[in-house]
């Protein structure tokens, strides 16, 4: 546990959009650092902390946030609850959040290869980001391992003969430990002050607050007591961290700019576990706070993977890229989705066999399938566009046009499109190109309703053509 601060008058945390208070929450303590998403700053007052989101409506965020704090009793955590924004719910959030984590999770590698951490991973299922406590293990197994040094002088008392570090005559002569044994021959004291210069453990109360925040929730998660020995470890892990850090008296923390970068990994990875770690009950799980976009598109993400998988069956286990979320075989053919896959403008994007470039500036569609076989070769691109209202044709124009111009072969650049279709997927729908050829369109698609049953169906039936 940390030293205890005193405490004054509950701290305002609000978060502001807009220029207007969308939440608030009083934290009866000093205010820790917290994790925020990229679009998202702090602004600290003497008397209050706000936290403004970035004006861009597209950029807006929602969840929960954890403020970690030192209080009288020591450190704690308080929620700050900030609603979804239209057309999205509480509901649609958690299950935002959960699709989030599922794709998250596969696409990352499994942590050393170790079977009793993998089987943990899909024990706590997707309402823990497990990438996000995997950060925080590595992160705090390397800080133990090289922990920060810092050099501090030291009095040391040693026989008048024996060498090492400079004498403090001063500090002798006033010390009553120098005349307890009989000096020696020349007069002088038996034993002499000395000072010397050694390395210490760097001590950090924001680090050991978080550590034992995170330790504590770990120990309350539901899960994790089907693996006690991993528990203890990873439990443990956080405790020593926790120990480690903690400073002997109260003291203010200098300023995170000038920590070590090995405390600062820490005290970050430390902080996003702990906020995507709250056990708060079976069936009231909540995202993080996160950007709407971010969790929609990996929402789309998530619904599509689940519709190739009912078209194609399980996909292969092994698949190279690390954007391929999968790979199948059909009638033949091989066919692949790909999330977030970046096409350059310099350089080229394989798959399958085939490469493609971008004509004008790098592009990257949320998703991107791909069949290929012995004859031929097609493509379809999926954009997901959190928008609250309809999407206008003006903006089905502008984001379809730019895949089905830009996307090219790296073996026939003149040839346009390439893409047999780019399909855009918005909570309120949208139009479709006004003409066949304009091989564009637009999808509703809502946590709450789903996506279209015969989306993947049709796609595929497109590809196969």
């Amino acid at each position: 546990m940390s030293p205890a601060v005193p405490d004054g008058p509950p701290t305002p945390v609000v978060f502001m959009r807009g220029g207007a208070q969308v939440a608030m929450a009083l934290v009866p303590g000093h205010v820790l650092e917290f994790a925020l998403p990229p679009s998202v700053r702090t602004s600290r007052h003497r008397d209050r902390v706000e936290i403004l989101e970035d004006p861009d409506p597209l950029l807006e965020c929602c969840g929960e946030l954890q403020i970690p704090y030192l209080g009288q009793r020591g450190p704690g955590v308080v929620v700050l609850d900030v609603p979804p924004p239209a057309p999205f719910s509480a509901a649609d959030l958690t299950t935002m959040w959960q699709a989030r984590n599922r794709i998250t999770a596969k696409r990352r590698p499994e942590t050393s290869g170790s079977a009793e951490w993998s089987q943990l991973a899909e024990r706590l299922g997707p309402e823990v980001n497990w990438p996000a406590l995997q950060d925080a293990v590595i992160s705090a197994s390397r800080l133990l391992a090289m922990w920060p040094q810092s050099s501090v002088p030291d009095v040391t008392w040693k026989p008048v003969d024996r060498p090492g570090g400079r004498e403090l005559v001063s500090v002798t002569e006033r010390a009553r430990r120098s005349h307890r044994l009989p000096p020696v021959p020349s007069g002088s004291p038996a034993n002499t002050a000395r000072r010397r210069i050694v390395s210490k453990d760097r001590r950090l109360t924001s680090l050991a607050a978080i550590s034992s925040l995170l330790a504590t929730s770990l120990e309350e998660l539901p899960g994790l007591e089907a693996e006690p020995q991993v528990r203890e470890r990873l439990i443990g892990l956080f405790h020593r961290v926790a120990r480690r850090s903690q400073a002997r008296r109260a003291v203010a923390d200098p300023p995170p700019s000038t920590w070590p970068d090995m405390f600062g990994a820490a005290y970050s990875s430390c902080m996003k576990a702990l906020s995507v770690a709250r056990n708060i009950g079976p069936g009231e799980q909540k995202a993080a706070l996160s950007e709407v976009w971010e969790l929609y598109q990996a929402w789309v993400a998530d619904v599509v993977l689940q519709g190739m998988r009912a078209e194609l069956g399980p996909e292969a286990k092994s698949v190279a890229s690390r954007t391929c979320l999968g790979e199948w075989t059909d009638d033949g053919a091989s066919v692949q989705l790909h999330y977030q896959a970046r096409i350059p403008a310099v350089g080229s994007f394989s798959a399958l066999g085939h490469e493609l470039v971008a004509a004008v500036g790098d592009l990257a569609p949320d998703l991107l399938v791909i069949r290929s076989s012995n004859s031929s070769s097609r493509f379809v691109a999926l954009d997901a566009k959190k928008r609250s209202d309809v999407v206008s044709t003006e903006d089905l124009t502008v984001n379809a046009s730019k895949y089905l111009w830009g996307i090219r072969r790296r073996d026939a650049l003149g040839d346009v499109p390439v893409l047999q279709s780019c399909v855009l997927v918005s909570p309120l729908g949208g139009p479709i190109s006004a003409r066949p050829e304009g091989r564009a369109s637009v999808v509703t698609g809502h946590p709450t309703s789903g996506i279209a049953a015969d989306l993947v169906g049709n796609m595929l039936t497109l590809l196969r053509a």
